[in-house]
């Protein structure tokens, strides 16, 4: 850590609140920020919500659904309609985005309720915003992350068990990349250089999802809050979140963008590709074999994908591939590194990642839904 240029810079959410029932204090979270809530919410989330919403006394005319992509016109759409003094982004990623994008349009206070523990994205200032073909188009950035997050664990731990999964998958990657991010001197999300914090909260992530995560996920997919449910989405939401946007990411999340870019994997989650895409970082920085092998044994555990096929790729020919990796090589946080990597060495080492996912005793072809 001895980039001199940037300072240290560490950000987080005022309040983070954390139980079962704890979506009953979304008034009180409301009334110490202003006066009326402007809830956007997921279609399938106020369908399931509605009922609680109202015995909170939110009123329909203070909710907004979601259309379902976080684009800028759907930002726009969204801010021309508010009118409440605090914005509540309630549901899964994209619609809590969609809020932080009305937030910073309107310079309003934003309470985040997730309803899934599938990525970290409830504790950062990024928006992530996409066009209508469902490509990534930019981030965007508050000026400050969320003031308030509620993460109700009754209703997280009664999501589909696979987004569950995919927040383990998004959560892993963490101390692996703020590990390289600090080797190559790279910056974080808010330009500054990675704390001790940071790299502390990532290892503390990792720890709690190697020791929890398979008794977490056996948990939920019975729909039951358990110790290791709690530990497991305090790890996925929380510590991630604080670990990659004060710590930096590297090349895990950077294959993401050149996954995205194919049609195949649109039904592919985010955490799903961060899994594969740690198995690739592993290899390129030539970590041994039995380390990437363990991996590949606690994703098998969880219900992560290890090869092309679990991530939504058929048999994907060369072309394919080096369509991946080159655009990866676009994406900032690769270049945060101490090594520097080709298209041609990213390709080789998804490859040998799908090799050892499909080796006797780690095949992992789908998720398990």
């Amino acid at each position: 850590m001895s980039n001199s240029t940037h300072p240290i810079i560490f950000g987080s959410p005022r309040l983070y609140i954390q139980g079962v029932g704890v979506l009953s204090r979304l008034p009180e979270a409301v009334g110490s920020l202003g006066t009326t809530p402007f809830v956007v919410v997921d279609a399938v989330v106020h369908e399931r919500l509605a009922t609680q919403l109202h015995l909170l006394g939110i009123r329909e005319a203070d909710i907004e659904i979601f259309n379902g992509e976080c684009t800028a016109a759907e930002i726009d759409r969204l801010a021309s309609r508010q009118h409440g003094d605090v914005i509540v982004g309630l549901g899964g990623g994209k619609a809590i985005d969609a809020a932080k994008g009305v937030a910073m349009a309107r310079r309003l206070p934003i309470i985040v309720v997730p309803t899934a523990a599938s990525n970290d994205a409830p504790t950062s200032r990024v928006v992530v915003v996409y066009d209508d073909q469902h490509r990534l188009s930019e981030g965007r950035f508050l000026p400050f992350n969320p003031d308030v997050l509620l993460v109700d664990t009754g209703i997280v731990a009664k999501a589909p068990p696979r987004l569950f999964a995919a927040g383990i998958g998004d959560a892993i990657s963490k101390k692996f990349e703020v590990e390289l991010s600090v080797k190559g001197h790279g910056v974080n999300m808010f330009g500054g250089r990675p704390s001790h914090t940071a790299m502390a909260l990532a290892d503390a992530c990792y720890r709690q999802l190697r020791e929890h995560g398979q008794a977490a996920t056996e948990a939920v997919r019975k729909g039951c809050v358990t110790d290791e449910v709690e530990r497991v989405v305090e790890a996925n939401i929380l510590l991630s979140g604080l670990a990659f946007e004060s710590g930096g990411l590297a090349i895990a999340h950077s294959l993401t963008r050149g996954f995205a870019a194919l049609p195949e994997t649109v039904g592919t989650l985010h955490g799903e590709v961060v899994a594969f895409g740690l198995l690739t970082q592993l290899i390129l920085e030539g970590r041994p074999d039995a380390e990437v092998q363990d991996l590949i044994g606690f994703y098998r555990s969880v219900s992560l994908p290890s090869t092309f096929r679990g991530v939504g790729l058929t048999d994907p020919d060369s072309v394919t591939l080096r369509g991946i990796a080159t655009h990866s090589l676009t994406a900032q946080y690769i270049q945060r590194s101490s090594n520097v990597f080709s298209a041609a060495s990213i390709v080789d080492a998804m490859i040998r990642a799908d090799t050892m996912g499909r080796a006797p005793g780690f095949d992992q072809t789908v998720p398990v839904h």
